[in-house]
């Protein structure tokens, strides 16, 4: 189906199919990194090899490895392309020939995305090329947005240290933090909206201005009010608009190696809250106060995410619908908001998990800091702490994903989970030395960022194709405003009567948000399971039924129906006892 330098097969109607398919895959060729000389010495082999059927095993083992790798741009374009109606199976040369998947269920979802909108040609991502310029550039985006996010912990621990703003309260500083966790959650589907209205590259610059301003502004703020708008509103609507609709821009350049291009950008977030935290703890030693560290965050930041923004390209480039068009318009926010997905038990058990695996998260990130000042460390070795914790999430979150690929992104998220609530009760409550704190930020460091992770991921293999960008939307809705009060509730744990320790009652509410989520996703795993196995049991039923009308049939493969028909039909009764067995059932979900 595709050749060995991702060339890709372009499809036309039958008078003039031969010179479209050959003028289109010379610019597909180009775009994708190959020589014209090189893609025209190809085109008669590419004729008899790229044949895409729904029934050609090729076919299958993309569409699974789509399916498994499933992003927001390809639900999108499920959304937005189409194939022309006229378009059929086509004669080649003898007996070769090029067969498209029919409009309806048969089409495979490889088709579905990467068929072009206009023409009807199928264009299969390259797998390399300027993909990895657009993949250097995500992991650029991710540093300066939720990396610097992640480096926050060391302004809230200077400001709950200091007087910069008289007046102000712990709950204001927690607030403040807050504020970026939120606006990158709840702005998320109002970026995705704009990016399609009037493109992605005004969208992301617009977010740049929002990230300089926010940071740039807040150096100059002399009052509370100020920082709450500069540092908390912009820089969360900062991170919102410039990280989203980078986001959508690798899914056009990598199929087969799109968890690899991933797992490299997903670096950007851990290194960025290294690179941020020893940068601002150190600006902030050397000058005496915050101005210039934020003054130096926004200069980086911005202009690492304005020459991301220049470089970022689309490999297939959409066309926005613009403002002439209300129907246009509102067409793109019924593509997000839809809320017959609030009604969906699935859904609302992700955005549930999510919701105390993401507020715990921001519990450890911003609270890691001050308890290390509240346990006698110096201001150098508590934002050491910081650092260490997201040098850890650099190796942590790449591994997450291609663990939970490997062995079941509902099993991984359900062991680590586990594993997060045995370090945060056993280890965290009882480190209070800076060489226990380093080691329990290293062992957490590597797992907790799974809410993070396996987010979206989970979003879609649970929605499928056709739900995933209104499941995405509403669960961004629901968790975002749990997340603006996460490190307020954290600083009212804080107890001043507990001189060893005022931090313990943070510890515990942090641990039981994540049992919370660890039950929440044993109740998806039942699910999924139950689900799975009344599939399999509708599918024996029917093959029992065939088997008894084909005399033909033999009674050995009737009675191995029979025992797998036993078999799901006594694991699918409603039972508390097999309630817990299909919930630790062994099996890859």
């Amino acid at each position: 189906m595709v050749s060995s330098n991702s060339e890709v097969t372009s499809l036309s109607s039958a008078n003039t199919w031969t010179s479209d398919v050959s003028r289109r895959s010379k610019d597909n060729d180009v775009e994708a990194g190959i020589p014209p000389n090189s893609a025209s010495k190809k085109s008669e082999t590419r004729r008899s090899r790229d044949v895409l059927s729904p029934g050609d095993k090729n076919a299958k083992d993309l569409d699974r490895l789509l399916v498994d790798q499933f992003e927001l741009e390809d639900a999108y374009r499920i959304k937005t392309n189409r194939i022309p109606e006229n378009l059929s199976s086509q004669s080649l040369q003898g007996n070769e020939t090029l067969s498209l998947p029919d409009a309806g269920a048969s089409q495979s979802v490889v088709s579905k995305v990467f068929t072009n909108r206009s023409t009807g040609g199928l264009s299969l991502p390259p797998d390399g090329g300027y993909g990895w310029v657009c993949c250097g550039c995500l992991t650029a985006v991710f540093l300066c947005t939720w990396g610097a996010s992640a480096g926050s912990g060391i302004f809230l621990a200077y400001y709950l240290s200091t007087n910069a703003f008289p007046g102000a309260t712990k709950y204001d500083y927690a607030f403040i933090a807050g504020f970026s966790v939120f606006g990158g959650q709840c702005f998320a589907p109002t970026a995705m909206i704009l990016a399609r209205v009037v493109g992605f590259k005004p969208t992301m610059s617009l977010g740049v201005i929002f990230l300089f301003a926010g940071f740039f502004l807040a150096s100059f703020a002399t009052k509370l009010w100020q920082l709450y708008l500069t540092q908390g509103v912009l820089f969360g609507l900062g991170i919102a608009f410039v990280f989203v609709p980078a986001t959508t821009i690798l899914p056009g350049w990598f199929l087969k190696k799109r968890s690899t291009a991933f797992g490299l950008s997903l670096l950007g977030t851990g290194a960025g809250g290294v690179i941020y935290s020893i940068a601002a703890q150190e600006m902030i030693t050397r000058t005496g106060d915050q101005r210039w560290a934020l003054r130096m965050l926004a200069i980086v930041c911005a202009s690492v995410c304005a020459v991301a923004t220049l470089l970022l390209r689309q490999r297939v480039p959409t066309t926005p619908v613009g403002f002439k068009s209300w129907k246009a318009i509102k067409e793109q926010i019924d593509l997000i908001f839809q809320w017959r997905v609030a009604k969906a038990y699935k859904i609302n058990l992700i955005s549930l998990w999510s919701t105390f695996a993401l507020f715990g998260y921001n519990l450890m990130i911003f609270t890691l800091s001050p308890y290390g000042l509240a346990r006698g460390l110096s201001s150098k070795q508590s934002s050491l702490l910081t650092v260490i914790l997201n040098a850890a999430q650099c190796l942590g979150r790449p591994s997450i994903g291609v663990i939970g690929d490997r062995y079941g992104r509902v099993n991984i998220t359900v062991v680590l989970t586990t594993v997060l609530i045995i370090f945060l009760f056993a280890f965290w409550i009882t480190a209070h030395t800076f060489v226990q704190l380093v080691m329990f930020c290293i062992c957490v460091g590597l797992c907790i960022g799974v809410g993070n992770v396996m987010n979206i991921v989970l979003i879609a293999d649970v929605s499928g194709a056709e739900d995933f960008l209104p499941a995405w939307g509403y669960c961004n809705t629901f968790t975002s405003p749990f997340l603006l009060l996460s490190e307020v509730i954290a600083q009212a744990l804080v107890s001043s009567k507990n001189q060893r320790n005022p931090y313990l009652y943070v510890q515990i509410f942090s641990g039981l948000c994540f049992l919370v989520a660890l039950i929440l996703i044993l109740l998806l795993r039942e699910t999924i399971v139950r689900l799975r196995f009344g599939e399999a049991l509708n599918k024996v039923e029917r093959a029992l039924v065939e088997a008894h009308k084909d005399p033909a049939s033999s009674a050995e493969s009737t009675n191995e129906l029979m025992l797998k028909h036993a078999f799901y039909s006594r694991y699918s009764q409603p039972k508390v006892s097999f309630f817990f067995r299909r919930m630790f059932h062994h099996k890859k979900i």
